[in-house]
């Protein structure tokens, strides 16, 4: 990157009187000099970033506050510079474009996105910079303030752009999030308004705001599995697979509900690939739905007729669970009996849910499963790309 500070003046060099005039005993000439260096603009950068590590308490406090104002401006000067190529312009006035790039993209659309933020939240984006050891308390001090006036200052009133920049340093790599701002954050993206602002974006800077939201999903930290699946799905994010998997991995936890792990399988039905058999095939084994006999030789348990499904028949894990095995293998679901199912929009099955209509319709079904499977053991070994790079099935 092309600095535009260049080297600071050395420590040992004495400071210009303009800086030192900062630390004058005059109150009137303390303000002189910081307007004067304000009148500079962009060109006294290097002379209040001299000042900070003056050893005068007075002088360092007022050359902080000044390089504040001072970057705000040139910002302002480079504005269409750093929306044309950020990487030409100095840390400074690029601040976290690194982190940013390596999140969401460097598109145009994130670019503009980026210095949407920055005109947004100049104070908080550029303490990134000015304040690397700083700017994570800064940030929580923010969340701290929006829980304070939430009836006041809720996400209606916030602009998308400074939503992505409280998205945007939460996920970033440098900054360990606290349990109260992870739920400000969360309560902001989930907001309605939110969603349809991103919905309303063209498609590629609504990719850009999606990326910052897999990166969200994808971080368990944030939030709970079940809390991620449902953004995930809101906004039709194939990094929801992460969420989905732990759900289902977790399927024996305290508080876990059926009705969770069953849209985690339908999101892995609509998202995953063949790399999610591994996930999905053990939820076959179903404690009330053991297929006792089929592959051994045993005899199976004659059972009643199940009911045929209805609206408010729970959905059966087992059954979800198979028709999930046979969407990401490709293969036809009226081939194993489920002649009527439908998807919501957000992917779950509803109204006609897949099950049969018998116990021996299931043992069928489950027979061609394992048949498949066998014949297809080589192919489901190999090492296929990750879904959560891709896109709904």
């Amino acid at each position: 990157m092309v600095l535009l500070l260049g080297n600071t003046l050395p420590a040992a060099e004495p400071l210009p009187e303009v800086v030192l005039q900062l630390g004058h005993p005059s109150f009137h000439k303390r303000v002189a000099a910081e307007q004067a260096l304000l009148e500079q603009g962009s060109q006294a950068l290097r002379l209040a970033a001299a000042g900070t590590k003056s050893t005068d308490p007075e002088i360092r406090q007022r050359s902080q506050r000044l390089l504040g104002l001072l970057q705000k401006i040139a910002f302002i000067e480079q504005r269409e510079r750093v929306r044309d190529d950020p990487w030409t312009v100095s840390d400074d006035l690029a601040p976290g474009w690194e982190a940013f790039q390596s999140l969401a993209g460097d598109t145009p659309e994130a670019r503009d996105l980026y210095v949407r933020m920055i005109e947004q939240d100049p104070e908080l984006m550029m303490a990134v910079t000015l304040r690397p050891k700083e700017w994570p308390r800064e940030f929580e001090r923010r969340c701290a303030d929006l829980r304070t006036f939430v009836d006041r200052r809720s996400s209606r009133e916030l602009d998308p752009a400074s939503i992505a920049t409280l998205l945007f340093l939460a996920v970033h790599p440098e900054n360990k999030l606290s349990p109260l701002s992870a739920g400000t954050v969360a309560t902001l993206i989930s907001d309605s308004e939110f969603f349809n602002a991103v919905q309303k974006a063209p498609p590629r800077e609504g990719a850009v705001f999606r990326s910052l939201l897999s990166q969200w999903v994808q971080n368990t930290g944030h939030s709970s599995a079940p809390t991620r699946l449902q953004l995930a799905t809101k906004f039709q994010l194939a990094a929801g697979i992460s969420a989905a998997r732990e759900i289902i991995s977790n399927r024996n936890a305290v508080g876990q509900s059926r009705t969770q792990l069953q849209n985690a399988i339908s999101f892995l039905a609509n998202y995953g690939g063949q790399e999610v058999v591994p996930d999905l095939e053990p939820l076959l084994d179903a404690e009330r739905l053991r297929t006792r006999g089929l592959n051994s030789g045993e005899p199976v348990p004659v059972r009643r007729p199940a009911p045929v499904p209805t609206a408010q028949t729970d959905l059966l894990v087992n059954d979800v669970a198979l028709l999930a095995l046979v969407k990401v293998t490709r293969q036809d679901p009226q081939e194993y009996g489920f002649s009527s199912y439908r998807l919501d929009t957000d992917h779950r099955y509803t109204n006609n849910p897949p099950s049969f209509a018998t116990d021996d319709d299931r043992r069928r079904a489950l027979s061609k499963w394992h048949a498949w499977r066998t014949l297809h053991a080589n192919e489901l070994s190999q090492q296929l790309p990750d879904a959560s790079e891709g896109t709904p099935l």
